[in-house]
């Protein structure tokens, strides 16, 4: 059996270190090389719209989806262990079923904001691939997915958060105030009809706010470690016996 060993928070290090790179490079390229940007502060969409910055963000960008994917698969499983705890805990102060009400209400609305934070990874990725010269209208449904997909993930992962997860109130008033931040988007959307520099700042606040608050997730993360077996067919075999009374074959 071969067995390795891997600590989640080396993937949001990955994200904080890769994410402002990628945007930094790129925003710097499109602004050199006067990419049909007229204006002083580029959308995002502007970073990754023609060669070679589009090259260089679509690739580093899919690295990126890739991460978040991994990242709010790994918190999911993290909040389910915290509300199975919380509501153990609790069985005692609650009365009758309404300790394993909440258990499943917690459960439900983790699955929920667990697909969300799915859709927004996608959408990061539908984003980088689609460019809006090319194919603008795929473009725009991809951006405004992430947006909207990755705001109701992070409002729900807080409110999860504080139902249930025993963090200390720092983490906990860190990512109310992310969560906030992130719904400026709103502002992007209303003000890009008017007032472009303006929008574009917003959509930069907004866009960075989802990766920050991922990144918050360190803390939960630094105390993790996901172990990976590999057992060969021989392995699996030799623990295993036909039971001839029952006719099941059993697992030891």
């Amino acid at each position: 059996m071969i067995s390795s060993s891997l600590k989640p928070s080396v993937l949001l290090w990955i994200l904080a270190i890769l994410v402002p790179s990628t945007l930094i490079v790129t925003y710097t390229i499109t602004v050199l090389l006067f990419h049909g940007v007229r204006r002083t502060v580029p959308y995002i969409s502007d970073t990754i719209d023609f060669s070679p910055e589009s090259c260089i963000g679509t690739f580093f960008v899919s690295i990126t989806a890739f991460l978040v994917f991994k990242i709010v698969i790994i918190k999911h499983f993290a909040l389910n262990n915290n509300i199975n705890q919380n509501c153990n805990n609790n069985s005692e102060i609650l009365f009758g079923n309404e300790n394993e009400k909440k258990r499943k209400r917690g459960i439900v609305l983790n699955k929920i904001s667990t697909f969300f934070g799915i859709i927004c990874g996608i959408s990061i990725h539908g984003v980088s691939s689609f460019q809006y010269h090319n194919t603008n209208v795929v473009h725009l449904l991809f951006a405004a997915s992430f947006f909207f997909s990755g705001f109701i993930y992070i409002f729900t992962q807080t409110y999860l958060d504080n139902k249930f997860s025993n963090l200390p109130k720092r983490i906990l008033l860190l990512r109310r105030i992310i969560a906030l931040t992130t719904s400026v988007f709103i502002g992007y959307i209303i003000l890009q009809f008017f007032i472009d520099d303006l929008a574009a700042i917003f959509e930069i606040i907004s866009a960075l706010s989802i990766f920050f608050y991922l990144v918050s997730f360190f803390y939960e993360f630094s105390k993790m470690t996901i172990s990976i077996q590999f057992k060969t067919i021989p392995e699996i075999e030799s623990h295993k016996e036909y039971d001839e009374n029952s006719g099941l074959l059993v697992s030891q």
